[in-house]
């Protein structure tokens, strides 16, 4: 029996997200499925990137300049006119710090033609745009970061400075202005712990209005530059615990969060649907709900002292365990049969 081609828009590989990569080697390991990358055939000009059996969009209706739109609507009439199996997963409630209007055409094309809508959390069947289209939604999960990234040797608190017995607050990935890195800055006012924040800084004038924000503060390391896959782990590893601070607007999943339990570490952030998925099945992190901006920081502050709270005390390693064994039930092996079927003709 021939395998199933699947073509995933836009790479299998990306060098700052590991869903697609995990996912395609899931679906090469299950036997049945060959994979490709759509930007990938598409440098290739042999007009393979048109032939294949399944087509799974990933941010697609986040296109950012009208040239970027105009190619993605090809692409899509193209798939859809060759009435080929279309699977559109959703990361976000809407994408994250806004894009022109006429990637409206784009979602409304995805949603009238694509076979499977695939969420990750349960919450994701509130969205208004999906209440038409809710017999096509499929929820699976998002699977773990096991062995996504090498180990690493190196020394993190050496490299900052960081006492051995000074816990450590990690804020970890792309800093974007949904991830309200300001407002962690305004919440944090610990004399007995440090935070660190790395990752790179988008667009510039952001990395201005956080340096200006960091004036003053104490205990807060910040290294507005890409963290390597192979250093990592050691930043998870030095980690007392992590912190994410989304906001409510666009962010509905977290990738953050589900690194976090793949190394065994609970995270501080706010109960976006995904977020609340995992509490309801296992009390692992150290999640909080904030009515409005104005109120975000406070409450954010209460969170961190918990945490901080729960780590000199011990309890937090309860918790810990929690997010491993979370992890583990809803690794991408433990959904294997879920995901297959996603792509099946």
């Amino acid at each position: 029996m021939d395998k199933v081609k699947v073509c995933f828009y836009p790479t299998c590989e990306n060098a700052t997200n590991h869903f697609l990569a995990n996912l395609a080697r899931l679906l090469r390991d299950e036997g049945s499925f060959e994979c490709s990358g759509f930007l990938d055939l598409a440098k290739q000009k042999k007009g393979e990137e048109f032939k294949q059996d399944v087509y799974h969009f990933n941010w697609f209706d986040q296109s950012l300049t009208f040239a970027s739109f105009l190619y993605r609507y090809y692409i899509l009439l193209r798939v859809i006119f060759a009435r080929k199996r279309i699977v559109w997963t959703i990361h976000n409630t809407v994408p994250h710090g806004g894009v022109p209007v006429y990637n409206r055409i784009l979602r409304a094309l995805l949603l009238r033609f694509s076979s499977v809508i695939h969420i990750m959390s349960e919450g994701s069947r509130e969205l208004p745009y999906l209440q038409p289209y809710l017999h096509k939604v499929e929820l699976v999960p998002h699977g773990d970061y096991f062995d996504s990234y090498p180990e690493s040797d190196a020394d993190i608190r050496a490299r900052f400075g960081i006492a051995a017995d000074v816990p450590v607050v990690l804020f970890l990935g792309a800093i974007r202005p949904y991830k309200n890195i300001e407002t962690l800055l305004e919440a944090f006012d610990f004399d007995d712990a440090v935070l660190l924040i790395c990752g790179n800084v988008r667009p510039s004038d952001y990395l201005d209005k956080l340096t200006k924000c960091l004036s003053g503060k104490k205990n807060v390391f910040f290294s507005p530059e890409f963290v390597p896959d192979t250093a990592l782990s050691a930043y998870l590893r030095a980690a007392s615990f992590l912190v994410a601070p989304y906001s409510y607007d666009s962010a509905l999943n977290s990738g953050t969060v589900l690194l976090a339990c793949s190394y065994g570490k609970t995270v501080v952030c706010p109960d976006i649907a995904g977020v609340r998925d995992i509490q309801a099945e296992s009390n692992c992190l150290y999640a909080y709900h904030y009515a409005d901006n104005a109120e975000h920081a406070g409450k954010l502050r209460e969170a961190l002292a918990r945490a901080l709270a729960d780590y000199r005390s011990g309890v937090i390693a309860e918790k810990q365990a929690r997010a491993l064994d979370y992890m583990r039930r809803n690794s991408w092996d433990a959904n294997r049969s879920k995901w297959c079927s996603l792509f099946k003709r």
